[in-house]
Parts: C-alpha cells; sequence; structure tokens
C-alpha cells in the first residue's frame, strides 16, 4: 500500500466513524459533482456571518488590486 492509498483509507474511515452531520455535509459538497449546493439559506446566513464577522474586525481586507484573478475559460 503506497503512502498516498494509506491517507485516502485513514480518510475514508473517519468519514465513516464520524458522527458530525455538519462536517460530512461539507465533506459531501467537496466532491459532489454540482456546481451549487447550498440553499438560499444556508447563503443569507454566510452573509449575514461574514457581515457580523467584518463589523466585529474578524476579517482582513483584501484591496482589489491584490488579489490574484483567475480566467476562467
Amino acid at each position: 500500500m503506497t503512502v498516498l492509498e494509506k491517507k485516502k483509507y485513514n480518510v475514508i474511515r473517519a468519514i465513516m466513524n464520524d458522527t458530525d452531520s455538519r462536517r460530512v455535509t461539507e465533506i459531501e459538497r467537496l466532491y459532489s459533482p454540482e456546481p451549487c449546493t447550498y440553499t438560499t439559506e444556508e447563503l443569507r446566513a454566510s452573509v449575514m456571518q461574514r457581515t457580523q464577522d467584518f463589523y466585529d474586525g474578524k476579517m482582513e481586507l483584501i484591496p482589489h488590486d491584490q488579489m490574484k484573478r483567475k480566467v476562467v475559460v
């Protein structure tokens, strides 16, 4: 068994034994072929949380000219 195969096996075993439904859902979304699997309520909650984090000073803003752009073709 290669190192990568062993890592995959350990990750799969950890997922199988995981009881945190939120974490399992996030992992499922990570590997889902769907372009967007978030509900409007989840998106709204995420925006509200990020807005609150901004007002609480928990976010560091990145100036527009420092952002790396990725051209999608």
